[in-house]
Formats: C-alpha cells, structure tokens, sequence
C-alpha cells in the first residue's frame, strides 16, 4: 500500500515541500542507486532495512530516520523477513542546510533515532490529505509550512535530548537563527550585514563565514533574496507598482531594485507583473 503526493511551489520560501508518502512496502522493495535532487527524509515507522550511502551500510529501524541529500548517490532496500513500513517527504528551502543541522542530521550522520517520532507520521498524512483535498493553486501554504516546520521541531527536540548536557554556550546555529529572524523582521529597512552581525553578538567576518557556513549562502546573498521573494509574493497578491514594492521589501532606488530582481528572478518585475497577470486571466478562463 503506499499514498504519495506532489507539489511544485510556485515561489521560493524558507521550507519548501516537494512531495510526501506512506508506504508499506513489499518483502522485496528496494529502491536506486538513486541520485536525487532534492533533501529527502524516511522515518520508518515499523520493520528494518538497509541505507547504503558513502560506501557504508546502515540497518534501520522502526523509530529512526534516514536522510538523503541533493546530489548524493544512495540505495535502500527493506529486510524481506521483517519489511518496512515508512514515510517520507522532500523538501528544499533557504532554511533546509539550517533546519537540518539543528536536527543534527548532515553527511557524516545520515541515520538517526527519534523518539517521539511517530508523531512525524501524523504530519505526512496531513500533508497528503491537503494535497490531495486543494487544487494546487488554491494550496493553504500556512498549513503546508506549518506542518513542516512541526515536523522538524520533533526531530530537534529528540536531537537535543540526546545530547550531553554542556554548559550553556551559544554555537553556531545559534548565532544563524537569530539572524535569520532578524532578517525577516527587519528586511524592509535599511538594514546592513554589519547591523545583524552586531544583533547576534559577532564580528562582522566571523559572522559572514559561520553564516555561509550553515546555510551555502552569504548574509548578503541571503537578504537579497529573502527581499526578493518577498517582492514576488507582493507582485502576485497585490496592486502595487514596482516602485512600491521595491520600498515595502527595503530597496527603495527602482532602478537598484529592478536589477536585482532581474538578476535573481531572471526577469524584470514589470515583466513578472504582467507575465502573472496573463496566468491570473488564463487561469480564469
């Protein structure tokens, strides 16, 4: 028995989802060598398996994880005396990089117990009863997010009961998070690295690596598409001209605005203004 879903997200956000499953898989399920291009998770909620991934082999079991990253070649296949049943969900996102290392999942530990993790099952299945109940354009995103972010809360927190207790220290995660959330409270003013390294307590360069460190982008490669995303979502759910939407996302000069949305979008945003438009009537039809 399996039920999976598939969304294709229309604009890039923090946590996206790509598609989602349960399964009760086959004695003989194997699946791959695969490589995939997105972030993929298995929880496997009862029977055990292998995960081949780097040249190891891992047994995995009921209540653990396993995870795949973009890029990486794998290979899974259950234990046809004792099969699996699990489900899965891939995602990507500006928060993916980050919203794994909080959960303590990278390369080097692709497979990990949870407890609690049954509750991740609950999440998928509302996952799938939403994508299953909404024509894609008429998605409740909140629920979507929601439900994402409720997963990664549980791989979290079973992440930092497991580990030693330490002596209260601020690491690197740390530091990233409360940029994050500045950025997305503050974004629509004038704001500079310098501002948001001075917030989370860090010299500028040190700031700037750690920050490239864990999510593979740059505070200033970061801010810019956050305002840029930001800029597509008001294009698309407002009457609001170029210029104004330049200012309510913090880059108030049109002419520095248009070029950076072009640059990230690859379309300026007059042209992206009419090009949804022309979706909006044809979608009318």
């Amino acid at each position: 028995m399996k039920v999976e879903s598939f969304h294709m997200p229309s604009i890039v956000s923090d946590l996206d989802l790509y598609y989602c499953g349960v399964e009760v898989v086959e004695r003989f399920f194997t699946c791959g060598p695969h490589i995939r291009d997105r972030y993929l998770i298995h929880y496997i909620i009862g029977g055990s398996g292998f995960f081949d991934c780097h040249g190891r082999r891992y047994r995995v079991g009921g209540g653990e994880i396993f995870a795949i990253f973009p890029g990486e070649l794998t290979y899974y296949e259950t234990d046809p005396d004792d099969p699996w049943t699990f489900c899965w969900f891939a995602f990507g996102g500006r928060r993916s990089k980050e919203m794994l290392q909080r959960a303590g999942i990278s390369h080097d530990v692709p497979v990990r117990r949870v407890h609690g993790g049954d509750a991740i099952r609950g999440y998928v299945e509302l996952l799938n009863e939403t994508l299953h109940a909404y024509p894609s354009r008429d998605l409740p995103a909140a629920r979507i997010h929601g439900a994402l972010y409720d997963i990664f809360a549980v791989l979290e927190l079973s992440y930092l009961a497991s580990r030693p207790a330490m002596p209260a220290k601020a690491d690197a995660a740390d530091y990233v998070g409360k940029a994050l959330q500045f950025i997305e409270t503050h974004y629509q003013s004038p704001i500079s690295i310098k501002n948001i390294a001075d917030y989370v307590g860090l010299e500028r360069t040190y700031f700037t690596k750690q920050f490239t460190k864990a999510t593979g982008e740059s505070p200033q490669q970061y801010l810019i598409k956050y305002r840029i995303d930001q800029a597509q979502r008001l294009l698309s759910t407002t009457a609001m001209t170029v210029g104004q939407v330049g200012k309510s996302v913090g880059i108030p000069e049109l002419a520095y605005f248009s070029r950076l949305f072009k640059k990230v979008v690859g379309v300026a945003p007059k042209q992206h203004g009419l090009r949804l438009q022309a979706e909006r009537r044809g979608a009318g039809r």
